[in-house]
């Protein structure tokens, strides 16, 4: 039995912290593959992001209304369709309008706070909700995927969890959901790194302190497991508990009628206001649902009815969450963004609504936002149909792929790495609030040697560059001093350093100004695995040619299999190196360029999987 599928068996699961009454998930790898990156590079740029999912699938034809296509959209969806002089009040361009239930979204537009981007989906989307959110939360297209987005990267990056955490690194949670059950996103391939008791008995052990001797078998290695998780959710029910009671909620924008959503949001705010310093918050609009078959308007008055008020509800607490991080000085540094699993169809039905459907709009929000809106109305033909979609524009891991890389300080090879190939970032953010600086490092095998590469921004201003090595993670040793010798605005280095024998080195770059100010780049980490007894170089593959050197001769058959992202094979092949050490072998050139794909190979009853990038 696999963690992930003993502690989905469990009862002991995800113990939420309670907070005024509202359920609070302390997640510390959820977020595997993007939360590495998230963790190390929130030491190094602090940013957060908060995501609101609307559930059901919203009607973005109704949120955000192409003013332009109003005629052939009235004839399309007669049910439905809001009256135009409704949306003089919250006309954003010429082209494009808000629900009227939404003025705090039109007043943060105006502010320069919003920004929209039209028409986002994917290839052939499924219109199940749960594949659908399965999709969103994964990042991949794949509807039958197992780990999340946000949940890829830190099993690799930390192997060893739960052992040693949390620790001076990594003192909060790598992420907090308010409310609702675990999201796919969150998963990675083994476990959650939550916890949850699904009933008061549950915990009966876990309050009395009652600790059984764990059995020697497969369900006692879980069972030690999950202890570990559940003594580490009180290390930060603490934390959690501490950060919320050090800031005050200081808006007064938020309602005081019943809105989930809002008091979820004063909830983060006051985390973030009291110092947590956590990088993803996830919320869930709970009391709202966006599955709008019937009813989705009143039939007197379209203006109101279950997806107005959901809107309002939305607009509400988006707009005094921003008014309240902003006046506890945070705002700079938090960004959230909106998103359902999909939209709905453009023609309305017989029951005053909509029915499943493919594009919708996503509103990001925060002082970091370029404000406007990105793309163009969807076009409405003059005939619709059943049939009839609102058409992408924007697939939805070029959202990802720019939160990735534009807020979150990640690299384009971390985040392609996450979604499994490359995707185009989109102008969400304002580059004049997000200047490019700093150093960014990669790190690599080569044969004996650990090869570093990091490119310098602003390279003019550093006077010289620290490398510094470390086998914990913690304590840094400088390996060597290089000075900087280059007037260019931005520089390229490299440096190879003696590989050592440590299961991980932890490699960052101290940067020192000409002014003596200090700076880290995000820390860079390369993995020992002896077992394995091979490398596998170039990475990035030159010209399809890949060679394995084993570090003892191999005397039998090798097999070699590239495997793709959705697990189809790619690539077969059977050798014997006949006690050769290196084996070169040339792949044929039908592998698409900055793309991930998984080197299996299997010889004398080992298995190795290595992920490589072709160049």
């Amino acid at each position: 039995m696999n963690r992930r599928k003993f502690l989905g068996n469990s009862a002991l699961l995800s113990v939420p912290i309670m907070l005024t009454g509202i359920p609070v998930f302390a997640e510390d790898g959820m977020l595997s593959p993007f939360l590495h990156a998230l963790a190390t590079s929130n030491a190094s740029c602090g940013k957060v992001l908060v995501i609101i999912q609307m559930n059901g699938g919203n009607d973005g034809l109704n949120m955000i209304i192409p003013i332009d296509q109003y005629t052939n959209l009235t004839a399309a969806r007669p049910d439905v369709i809001l009256p135009q002089a409704s949306l003089a009040a919250t006309t954003l361009t010429p082209t494009t309008a808000l629900h009227p239930s939404m003025t705090g979204i039109k007043n943060m537009f105006v502010d320069g706070k919003i920004n929209i981007v039209q028409g986002v989906t994917y290839p052939n989307p499924n219109f199940s909700h749960f594949f659908a959110q399965n999709i969103w939360f994964s990042g991949t297209t794949n509807p039958s995927a197992t780990t999340g987005w946000v949940g890829r990267q830190l099993e690799t990056t930390f192997p060893n969890y739960p052992t040693g955490f949390p620790n001076a690194t990594n003192p909060d949670p790598m992420s907090i959901q308010i409310g609702g059950s675990l999201p796919l996103s969150l998963l990675g391939t083994d476990v959650n790194f939550g916890y949850n008791a699904p009933n008061p008995t549950s915990l009966i052990n876990v309050a009395s302190n009652i600790q059984d001797p764990a059995p020697i078998s497969d369900y006692g290695t879980e069972l030690t497991f999950m202890r570990q998780m559940r003594d580490q959710s009180n290390v930060y029910a603490s934390k959690i508990s501490t950060a919320y009671n050090a800031q005050n909620t200081l808006s007064t924008m938020y309602p005081t009628t019943s809105n989930n959503l809002a008091a979820q949001l004063k909830v983060v705010a006051r985390l973030i206001g009291g110092g947590l310093t956590t990088p993803v918050y996830i919320v869930n609009q709970s009391d709202a649902g966006y599955d709008t078959h019937e009813n989705q308007v009143v039939p007197s008055d379209h203006t109101t009815g279950n997806h107005a008020t959901n809107l309002s509800k939305l607009s509400v607490a988006i707009a005094a969450f921003q008014n309240d991080i902003t006046l506890m000085g945070k705002s700079n540094k938090v960004t959230g963004m909106t998103f359902s699993e999909f939209g709905r169809r453009v023609i309305s039905n017989a029951s005053d609504g909509t029915d499943h459907g493919s594009g919708a709009p996503i509103i990001f929000f925060g002082d970091a936002v370029q404000s406007g809106i990105i793309g163009t109305s969807p076009i409405i033909p003059a005939v619709t149909n059943g049939n009839t979609q609102v058409p992408m524009q924007y697939d939805f891991r070029q959202l990802y792929s720019t939160l990735m890389q534009k807020w979150m300080c990640m690299t384009a090879a971390e985040t392609q790495a996450i979604l499994g190939g490359t995707f185009n970032t989109i102008g969400i953010f304002n580059a004049a609030v997000l200047p490019i600086t700093g150093t960014e490092l990669l790190a690599r095998w080569e044969n004996d040697y650990a090869v570093l590469d990091f490119e310098v921004f602003e390279n003019d201003s550093y006077d010289r560059f620290i490398v510094e090595r470390s086998t914990n993670g913690t304590n840094f040793l400088t390996v060597i001093t290089k000075p900087n010798v280059s007037s260019n605005s931005k520089e390229r280095y490299t440096f190879k350093d003696n590989r050592i024998n440590a299961s991980e080195v932890y490699y960052r770059i101290k940067a020192i100004s000409k002014q003596g100010e200090l700076s880290y780049s995000k820390v860079a980490i390369l993995k020992n695995i002896t077992k394995q007894g091979l490398s596998v170089y170039p990475n990035p593959v030159t010209n399809y040619t890949i060679n394995i050197e084993f570090f003892t001769a191999v005397n039998e058959d090798v097999t070699i299999t590239i495997i793709g992202t959705l697990g189809e094979k790619l690539y077969y092949n059977q050798v014997n190196p006949r006690g050769n050490r290196v084996f070169t072998f040339k792949v044929p050139q039908h592998f698409d360029v900055r793309t991930l794909y998984i080197l299996n190979i299997r010889y004398a009853g080992n298995v190795v999987n290595e992920k490589i990038i072709f160049e």
